[in-house]
Protein backbone atom coordinates (compact mmCIF):
# COMPACT_ATOMS: atom_id res chain seq x y z
CA UNK A 1 0.00 0.00 0.00
CA UNK A 2 1.85 3.09 -1.16
CA UNK A 3 1.29 6.51 0.36
CA UNK A 4 0.96 7.96 -3.12
CA UNK A 5 -2.25 7.71 -5.05
CA UNK A 6 -2.48 6.38 -8.57
CA UNK A 7 -2.35 9.93 -9.86
CA UNK A 8 1.00 10.40 -8.14
CA UNK A 9 -0.31 12.82 -5.52
CA UNK A 10 0.72 11.96 -2.00
CA UNK A 11 -2.14 11.75 0.45
CA UNK A 12 0.22 13.25 3.04
CA UNK A 13 0.25 16.43 0.97
CA UNK A 14 -3.33 16.21 -0.24
CA UNK A 15 -4.69 16.00 3.29
CA UNK A 16 -2.84 19.04 4.62
CA UNK A 17 -4.36 22.53 4.78
CA UNK A 18 -2.70 23.29 1.43
CA UNK A 19 -4.78 20.60 -0.25
CA UNK A 20 -5.91 20.98 -3.81
CA UNK A 21 -8.86 23.29 -4.13
CA UNK A 22 -10.30 25.21 -7.03
CA UNK A 23 -8.82 28.68 -7.24
CA UNK A 24 -6.01 28.04 -4.77
CA UNK A 25 -3.00 30.38 -4.94
CA UNK A 26 -0.29 29.38 -7.38
CA UNK A 27 2.37 29.40 -4.66
CA UNK A 28 0.39 26.73 -2.80
CA UNK A 29 0.46 24.54 -5.89
CA UNK A 30 4.21 25.04 -6.15
CA UNK A 31 4.61 24.25 -2.46
CA UNK A 32 2.85 20.91 -2.95
CA UNK A 33 4.85 20.18 -6.10
CA UNK A 34 8.09 20.76 -4.21
CA UNK A 35 7.03 18.46 -1.37
CA UNK A 36 5.99 15.70 -3.77
CA UNK A 37 9.22 15.97 -5.76
CA UNK A 38 11.35 15.98 -2.63
CA UNK A 39 9.50 13.03 -1.15
CA UNK A 40 10.13 11.03 -4.32
CA UNK A 41 13.82 11.91 -4.35
CA UNK A 42 14.38 11.19 -0.66
CA UNK A 43 12.69 7.81 -1.14
CA UNK A 44 14.83 6.87 -4.13
CA UNK A 45 18.33 7.93 -3.08
CA UNK A 46 20.38 8.62 0.05
CA UNK A 47 19.68 11.86 1.90
CA UNK A 48 23.17 13.24 1.24
CA UNK A 49 22.76 12.89 -2.53
CA UNK A 50 19.51 14.84 -2.78
CA UNK A 51 20.07 18.47 -3.78
CA UNK A 52 17.76 21.44 -3.85
CA UNK A 53 18.60 21.79 -7.54
CA UNK A 54 17.32 18.27 -8.19
CA UNK A 55 14.15 19.01 -6.22
CA UNK A 56 13.57 22.12 -8.34
CA UNK A 57 14.03 20.15 -11.55
CA UNK A 58 11.65 17.38 -10.49
CA UNK A 59 9.07 19.89 -9.24
CA UNK A 60 9.22 21.93 -12.44
CA UNK A 61 10.11 25.13 -10.61
CA UNK A 62 13.20 27.27 -10.25
CA UNK A 63 15.79 26.75 -7.54
CA UNK A 64 14.93 30.22 -6.25
CA UNK A 65 11.30 29.11 -5.83
CA UNK A 66 12.36 26.09 -3.79
CA UNK A 67 14.44 28.28 -1.49
CA UNK A 68 11.58 30.74 -1.13
CA UNK A 69 9.49 27.93 0.39
CA UNK A 70 12.21 26.05 2.30
CA UNK A 71 15.43 27.65 3.50
CA UNK A 72 17.47 24.46 3.16
CA UNK A 73 17.28 20.73 2.44
CA UNK A 74 17.02 19.88 6.11
CA UNK A 75 13.95 22.07 6.57
CA UNK A 76 12.39 20.52 3.47
CA UNK A 77 12.91 17.00 4.77
CA UNK A 78 11.70 18.00 8.24
CA UNK A 79 8.49 19.31 6.66
CA UNK A 80 7.93 16.00 4.86
CA UNK A 81 8.45 14.11 8.12
CA UNK A 82 6.09 16.42 10.02
CA UNK A 83 3.41 16.26 7.32
CA UNK A 84 3.53 12.47 7.32
CA UNK A 85 3.24 12.48 11.10
CA UNK A 86 0.28 14.87 10.96
CA UNK A 87 -1.54 12.37 8.74
CA UNK A 88 -0.69 9.46 11.01
CA UNK A 89 -1.67 11.26 14.21
CA UNK A 90 -5.00 12.24 12.67
CA UNK A 91 -5.58 8.58 11.80
CA UNK A 92 -4.56 7.53 15.31
CA UNK A 93 -7.01 9.89 16.98
CA UNK A 94 -9.93 9.14 14.71
CA UNK A 95 -10.84 5.49 15.49
CA UNK A 96 -10.68 5.87 19.29
CA UNK A 97 -14.27 7.09 19.52
CA UNK A 98 -16.22 3.93 20.20
CA UNK A 99 -16.27 0.15 20.11
CA UNK A 100 -14.28 -2.25 22.22
CA UNK A 101 -10.61 -1.79 23.03
CA UNK A 102 -9.52 -4.53 20.63
CA UNK A 103 -11.47 -3.01 17.75
CA UNK A 104 -10.06 0.45 18.45
CA UNK A 105 -6.49 -0.80 18.60
CA UNK A 106 -6.89 -2.78 15.39
CA UNK A 107 -8.25 0.30 13.62
CA UNK A 108 -5.34 2.38 14.87
CA UNK A 109 -2.82 -0.33 13.96
CA UNK A 110 -4.23 -0.69 10.47
CA UNK A 111 -3.96 3.06 9.87
CA UNK A 112 -0.45 3.15 11.32
CA UNK A 113 0.82 0.23 9.28
CA UNK A 114 -0.69 1.50 6.04
CA UNK A 115 1.74 4.41 6.34
CA UNK A 116 4.76 2.71 7.90
CA UNK A 117 4.80 -0.15 5.40
CA UNK A 118 4.69 2.16 2.39
CA UNK A 119 7.71 1.77 0.12
CA UNK A 120 8.95 5.35 0.46
CA UNK A 121 8.77 5.36 4.26
CA UNK A 122 10.64 2.06 4.50
CA UNK A 123 13.34 3.23 2.10
CA UNK A 124 13.85 6.55 3.86
CA UNK A 125 14.00 4.84 7.25
CA UNK A 126 16.68 2.50 5.90
CA UNK A 127 18.92 5.08 4.19
CA UNK A 128 18.58 8.07 6.52
CA UNK A 129 20.47 6.88 9.64
CA UNK A 130 23.83 6.74 7.85
CA UNK A 131 23.47 10.41 6.92
CA UNK A 132 22.65 11.42 10.49
CA UNK A 133 25.35 9.61 12.44
CA UNK A 134 27.68 12.62 12.18
CA UNK A 135 24.92 15.08 13.05
CA UNK A 136 23.10 14.10 16.26
CA UNK A 137 21.34 17.46 16.49
CA UNK A 138 19.78 16.97 13.07
CA UNK A 139 18.81 13.41 13.99
CA UNK A 140 17.01 14.69 17.09
CA UNK A 141 15.28 17.36 15.01
CA UNK A 142 13.96 14.84 12.49
CA UNK A 143 12.93 12.36 15.19
CA UNK A 144 11.05 15.05 17.10
CA UNK A 145 9.18 16.11 13.96
CA UNK A 146 8.08 12.58 13.09
CA UNK A 147 8.51 9.32 15.02
CA UNK A 148 8.68 11.09 18.36
CA UNK A 149 5.32 12.76 17.84
CA UNK A 150 3.68 9.55 16.67
CA UNK A 151 5.05 7.56 19.62
CA UNK A 152 3.81 10.26 22.00
CA UNK A 153 0.32 10.00 20.49
CA UNK A 154 0.37 6.22 20.88
CA UNK A 155 1.56 6.53 24.47
CA UNK A 156 -1.27 8.97 25.21
CA UNK A 157 -3.78 6.56 23.70
CA UNK A 158 -2.38 3.71 25.81
CA UNK A 159 -2.41 5.82 28.97
CA UNK A 160 -6.02 6.81 28.33
CA UNK A 161 -7.00 3.14 28.00
CA UNK A 162 -5.25 2.41 31.30
CA UNK A 163 -7.09 5.29 32.97
CA UNK A 164 -10.39 3.82 31.75
CA UNK A 165 -9.42 0.56 33.42
CA UNK A 166 -8.96 -1.33 30.14
CA UNK A 167 -5.20 -1.90 30.36
CA UNK A 168 -2.73 -2.63 33.14
CA UNK A 169 0.06 -0.21 32.20
CA UNK A 170 2.66 1.33 34.50
CA UNK A 171 4.76 2.86 31.71
CA UNK A 172 2.73 4.15 28.76
CA UNK A 173 5.81 4.95 26.67
CA UNK A 174 7.15 1.41 26.99
CA UNK A 175 3.72 -0.06 26.30
CA UNK A 176 3.47 2.06 23.14
CA UNK A 177 6.88 0.78 22.02
CA UNK A 178 5.75 -2.80 22.62
CA UNK A 179 2.58 -2.22 20.62
CA UNK A 180 4.42 -0.72 17.65
CA UNK A 181 6.96 -3.55 17.65
CA UNK A 182 4.18 -6.14 17.65
CA UNK A 183 2.42 -4.40 14.78
CA UNK A 184 5.53 -3.89 12.65
CA UNK A 185 7.53 -7.03 13.28
CA UNK A 186 10.36 -7.28 10.75
CA UNK A 187 8.32 -6.02 7.80
CA UNK A 188 9.83 -2.50 7.49
CA UNK A 189 13.34 -3.94 7.33
CA UNK A 190 12.33 -6.65 4.85
CA UNK A 191 10.67 -4.10 2.56
CA UNK A 192 13.67 -1.76 2.80
CA UNK A 193 16.03 -4.60 1.83
CA UNK A 194 13.76 -5.75 -0.98
CA UNK A 195 13.02 -9.07 0.73
CA UNK A 196 9.26 -8.47 0.88
CA UNK A 197 6.76 -6.68 -1.27
CA UNK A 198 4.25 -4.09 -0.16
CA UNK A 199 1.43 -5.46 1.95
CA UNK A 200 -2.14 -5.64 0.72
CA UNK A 201 -4.90 -4.01 2.81
CA UNK A 202 -5.89 -7.48 4.00
CA UNK A 203 -2.33 -8.28 5.07
CA UNK A 204 -2.02 -4.95 6.86
CA UNK A 205 -5.20 -5.57 8.85
CA UNK A 206 -4.15 -9.14 9.65
CA UNK A 207 -0.83 -7.89 11.01
CA UNK A 208 -2.65 -5.24 13.08
CA UNK A 209 -5.01 -7.88 14.47
CA UNK A 210 -2.22 -10.28 15.44
CA UNK A 211 -0.09 -7.57 17.05
CA UNK A 212 -3.08 -6.23 18.95
CA UNK A 213 -4.06 -9.66 20.25
CA UNK A 214 -0.54 -10.37 21.55
CA UNK A 215 -0.42 -6.90 23.13
CA UNK A 216 -3.75 -7.43 24.88
CA UNK A 217 -2.66 -10.80 26.26
CA UNK A 218 0.22 -8.97 27.93
CA UNK A 219 -1.50 -5.77 29.00
CA UNK A 220 -5.25 -6.29 29.27
CA UNK A 221 -6.47 -5.72 32.80
CA UNK A 222 -7.88 -8.86 34.45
Amino acid sequence: MSPASKSGKSRFVANTPSAHRSGRPKDTAKHEAILLAARSLFASQPFDLVTMEAVATHAGVSKMTVYSHFRDKETLFETIVATTSDFMIAELSGPDQGGGLRERLIAVGTAFLSVILGSDICTMAHTLPSALRANPALAERFYAAGPGRVRAALAAMTAAAAKRGELNVDDADRAADDLVSLWEGSMPAKIAFGLAGLSTPEEVRSRAERGTDVFLRAYRKD
